[in-house]
């Protein structure tokens, strides 16, 4: 009682590649559609104060803006808001990110008392690192 053993050749399956077209528009479709673009601009014309040697800051993650127009109008987070509540936007950034460095983008014909103002309200929300924006003058 011997049983033969038959080998028996079969093909390897082939996968088919004529969908993967599709499948690519589909992805980038999809990213297309899924991606948050900014639709906001503040629209501002700030004039930044000239300096000799500035430094760029090229982190993203641990930077948080502050607007001031040449009206000493303040805008955070593209929201148009008054000097009395900065600490109260600015403290729970700081508590979530301790790390936040805040740059204050300041028109040049703004009073320093705004500019005070709003570092009083830095100071409340014990945000103390800060730096302030300016143009390279060549």
């Amino acid at each position: 009682m011997r049983k033969s053993i038959i080998r028996r050749f079969t093909q390897t399956p082939e996968i088919p590649t004529a969908s993967t077209a599709d499948i690519a528009f589909l992805l980038i479709l999809f990213f297309m559609v899924t991606t948050v673009f900014r639709a906001t601009r503040l629209h501002l014309n700030i004039r930044l104060p000239q300096a000799m040697s500035t430094e760029r800051i090229l982190m993203r993650r641990n930077v948080s803006h502050i607007w001031i127009d040449n009206n000493s109008k303040i805008y955070i987070d593209d929201n148009l808001i008054s000097p009395q509540v900065i600490a109260d936007k600015m403290r729970p950034k700081v508590l979530e990110n301790p790390e936040l460095i805040t740059i204050l983008n300041v028109d040049e014909v703004v009073n320093y008392g705004t500019v005070d103002k709003v570092l009083d309200q830095l100071k409340e929300a014990k945000a103390f690192k800060i730096t302030f924006a300016t143009e390279f003058r060549r």
